[in-house]
């Protein structure tokens, strides 16, 4: 029996888990109403029930209440004591809502508790440092070392190296990221991860050669490991050229805006959102991720063409891209690979805008080739021929939408952009249809980072990653054969 925190008799506790599974059939039976108030119910009674609270949450989250969702994970973190295992929980469920404050102090209470796992003091690190707090996360992510994390399920050293800029070469740090690339006896995937912060200090440092040579031991490490399938790509550039989609009327969610920011990742996506949120008071949604989860559901059930399907769909963006906090003439979406579906986009919004990033794509290639990526939407990024590859088919498939799109998209050089950024921020207002709101900014500040742009987001507009790669010519021969076309 899961326990509820309360030390209530077993009885009561039964009478409470019937209850959530009760709720868990309305809501699954379209009755979100009736779900939330037999929970709340639960909760009132019970405090402390994880099951009734998670659910809830869950609930919310479903609906775009993703404040509310959130501060229902703190109030059952904190009627429990904040239990640590509870809190890990909680804490990722806030951080996946973009509620970092709420991920922070559940975090705070755990740790204050004392007794932490090593994976809590992780989370609380990449919290603080998505926030932009990247002395806390630091410091979260140095105990978490000290904890004993384990390096190959949570690549910490990667994470920590990312908080910083190095300066001296005898920089302890740096030898715990030398000490453990060099360990045979660790992991591939632990030491791949050592290689690519250890690659980050030495760039830092200017020695490009030996940052060159890690990356090509680092990269191969994990390119065994998850390869990529370029056929499998290809196979998706041509059906998403065949796809026939329904249209919805114009008068489909008037008052909803959304702007898509896409490229190959690496190419200034999330800094234009940061500059143009502020810039336009849009609301910044971070990498939301939605627009690719109705898109795959709506390509696998073979619903691309049905009306009534696509306004479903449309419908649960909104909610998700809305939520439950102030409104906002406009809503970001800076998930660079939705450019695989903006055909799907404009059809559900036929008002939205798509800013397409562009840049020199042997500085893409190297930027894709330094970081280590989770996800395996982004296996190519580990091998040159397979980063190539997924470029050309991410080209082809921005030619097919600029055909049928092509009043609906900007092309935006990341050159341009970091060059003249005033300049450039006033011609997407005016793209984006905020001309007249230079003066405003986002009333949220700053959205959470959780892509690899997360330092570079939080610094000051510069241009000197413009031209990088002829750091790494002479070392890395691959890039000569990525140079631009025309």
């Amino acid at each position: 029996m899961r326990s509820t925190g309360t030390g209530m008799a077993g009885t009561a506790a039964s009478a409470f888990d019937a209850e959530v599974e009760a709720a868990r059939a309305q809501w699954q039976a379209d009755q979100a109403v009736r779900a939330e108030a037999t929970l709340r119910t639960v909760i009132h009674r019970a405090p402390a029930h994880a099951g009734a609270a998670t659910l809830l949450a869950e609930v919310l989250r479903s609906q775009g209440r993703l404040s509310a969702a959130a501060e229902v994970m703190l109030d059952v973190a904190r009627a429990n004591a904040f239990a640590p295992s509870l809190c890990l929980q909680c804490a990722y469920f806030a951080q996946q809502c973009d509620r970092h404050a709420v991920a922070v102090a559940i975090c705070a209470g755990a740790l204050a508790r004392g007794g932490a796992p090593a994976e809590l003091l992780v989370l609380a690190g990449h919290v603080a440092r998505e926030s932009g707090d990247f002395d806390a996360a630091r410091a979260h992510y140095r105990a978490a070392l000290e904890a004993g994390v384990d390096l190959e399920r949570h690549h910490v050293l990667a994470a920590l190296a990312n908080t910083r800029r190095y300066t001296d070469a005898a920089d302890p740090e740096i030898a715990r990221f030398t000490r453990e690339f060099a360990n045979l006896a660790q992991a591939p995937r632990a030491r791949a991860s050592a290689g690519f912060a250890l690659a980050k200090a030495q760039d830092d440092l200017g020695d490009y050669a030996a940052a060159a040579d890690t990356l090509r031991t680092a990269n191969a490490l994990v390119h065994t490991l998850q390869p990529w399938r370029r056929a499998a790509w290809r196979a998706f550039v041509d059906a998403r050229q065949r796809d026939r989609i329904a249209l919805l009327p114009r008068s489909a969610a008037p008052d909803f805006r959304p702007v898509f920011i896409v490229g190959v990742p690496r190419t200034g996506t999330t800094l234009t959102a940061t500059l143009l949120a502020h810039a336009a008071g849009a609301r910044d949604r971070g990498e939301l991720r939605t627009l690719r989860y109705v898109a795959e559901r709506l390509i696998a059930g073979g619903r691309l063409a049905d009306p009534a399907a696509l306004a479903e769909a449309a419908e649960l963006y909104r909610t998700l891209a809305v939520q439950d906090d102030h409104p906002a003439p406009c809503y970001l979406d800076q998930d660079p690979l939705n450019f695989r579906y903006l055909q799907l986009a404009l059809a559900m919004f036929p008002s939205a805008r798509v800013i397409h990033l562009l840049r020199d794509p042997r500085d893409t290639a190297l930027s894709l080739w330094s970081q280590d990526f989770a996800h395996p939407d982004l296996a190519f990024a580990y091998d040159f021929a397979d980063i190539a590859d997924y470029m050309a088919g991410h080209a082809e498939l921005m030619a097919h939408w600029r055909q049928r799109l092509g009043a609906w998209m900007f092309d935006l050089h990341y050159e341009t952009l970091v060059a003249e950024p005033d300049a450039t921020i006033a011609k997407l207002r005016a793209f984006i249809g905020a001309a007249g709101d230079a003066s405003r900014t986002s009333p949220e500040g700053s959205a959470p980072v959780q892509s690899a742009s997360v330092w570079q987001a939080r610094q000051p507009v510069y241009s000197t990653s413009a031209g990088r790669w002829r750091h790494y010519a002479p070392y890395v021969p691959e890039l000569a054969g990525l140079a631009p076309q025309g």
